[in-house]
């Protein structure tokens, strides 16, 4: 099949749907599939990718043309509920995606959250193939949205099946919209977190608490460290380590009290080459993200072997159960964050829990392995395509 991935978020960015991108369009290779992934430039301070994935603009086009991405627009940054979000601007899209469709004759149109603007939205009006659309996040109750519910709901029209990561996802979708909705989760690239090894700056015998993500305020970095810091005034000798940058990085340096700062490793941003020795580094992930509809960095740390203590929330409810591969704790409740630091704590000091949850933890993320769910979605393709009556591109299927 010819495939052609469309979506906002793609390197050098980072977050939770450039990684399914990423590695759905090379399972789908590797299974002989062609796929290109359409998605703006991304040219602002804000990049998340400083060395990942090439630090010039020659290296940038040379990984662009091995991962088969056509970029089309440029990406700009806003603030959307408590996190950032991005939107493609510039002249000529909607006549760039017209030449690239025209050309390449995909088989199926796949887009990530299909109704953000700009450029999943201009590609699904233009799209005259068998669309398929991938929503990542739920939907609050909005005003806003309930106008203009009507007028989007011509864009679902038009797409042939309808993805949510987890039913979390759907559910509010629901409410507005009416489509042919099925749920695909997100995967993990078990092989690799598998096969971290502990980082030597970190393989001193002291206990690591590790968190990653985004610093935006709804992943709770803030309270990550006031968490930890309850487990160190319990006495118990663990070291905080951070990966993931922000504009609120300042902020979050400045809540370390001043007798614990030597402790506190603010690792930055980390390249996906190196995260996997960080959960291999860790010794209990702490992660009291809320609003998630998944749960991507508690799989890829359970992958790697690391306890989980999270937030109890729908996404993490979706592969996480509690007291079994870690701790769910109410986050909205624990104000104070002295469960979390109670929760922490328990898995630090008790080597026999800690290794029962990590074992666990493995066994649950080996469900979500990427090549498992990538035929989960190449099932859907395939029953589209026969139910069209077209036949995929002759030699693109193995």
């Amino acid at each position: 099949m010819k495939i052609a991935i469309v979506t906002e978020y793609y390197y050098p960015t980072l977050g939770g749907i450039q990684e399914h991108v990423h590695h759905f369009a090379l399972a789908a290779r590797q299974l002989g599939h062609d796929v290109r992934i359409l998605t703006p430039a991304v040219g602002d301070d804000l990049a998340s990718v400083g060395g990942a994935r090439g630090t010039s603009m020659e290296s940038g086009r040379t990984q662009d043309e091995q991962d088969g991405v056509i970029r089309i627009g440029r990406s700009f940054p806003f603030l959307s509920g408590g996190s950032l979000a991005r939107a493609s601007f510039g002249g000529g899209i909607s006549r760039r995606l017209k030449e690239i469709m025209r050309a390449e004759r995909f088989d199926i149109l796949h887009l990530h959250s299909p109704l953000m603007p700009t450029l999943p939205l201009a590609a699904l009006r233009l799209s005259d193939t068998i669309n398929v659309g991938t929503f990542h996040s739920a939907i609050g109750h909005s005003l806003l949205l309930k106008l203009f519910a009507p007028l989007l709901q011509r864009y679902v029209d038009r797409l042939n099946v309808a993805i949510g990561v987890s039913e979390t996802a759907l559910r509010s979708l629901r409410r507005y919209f009416n489509a042919d909705w099925r749920v695909v989760p997100n995967g993990v690239d078990v092989s690799t977190f598998a096969s971290g090894r502990r980082r030597p700056e970190l393989d001193d015998g002291r206990l690591n608490v590790l968190h990653v993500g985004r610093f935006d305020p709804r992943n709770g970095v803030d309270r990550v460290i006031n968490a930890w810091v309850g487990v160190r005034r319990a006495g118990i000798d663990a070291r905080l380590v951070l990966v993931g940058d922000g504009p609120l990085r300042e902020r979050y340096q400045a809540m370390v009290p001043a007798d614990l700062r030597a402790d506190a490793h603010f690792a930055g941003f980390v390249p996906g080459s190196e995260r996997a020795s960080y959960y291999a580094s860790g010794d209990v992930l702490l992660c009291p993200a809320v609003g998630g509809t998944f749960g991507i960095i508690a799989l890829e740390a359970m992958a790697a072997g690391c306890a989980v203590v999270v937030a109890d929330t729908p996404g993490f409810r979706t592969i996480i159960q509690d007291r079994v591969q870690g701790f769910m704790v109410d986050v909205e409740r624990d104000v104070h964050c002295r469960e979390l630091a109670e929760r922490t704590g328990q898995l630090l000091t008790d080597d026999v829990a800690r290794r029962r949850c990590a074992e666990a933890g493995r066994r649950r993320a080996a469900e979500y392995d990427w090549p498992q769910v990538t035929q989960q979605v190449l099932r859907i393709y395939e029953e589209l395509i026969e139910k069209s009556g077209r036949p995929a591109r002759e030699g693109d299927h193995p």
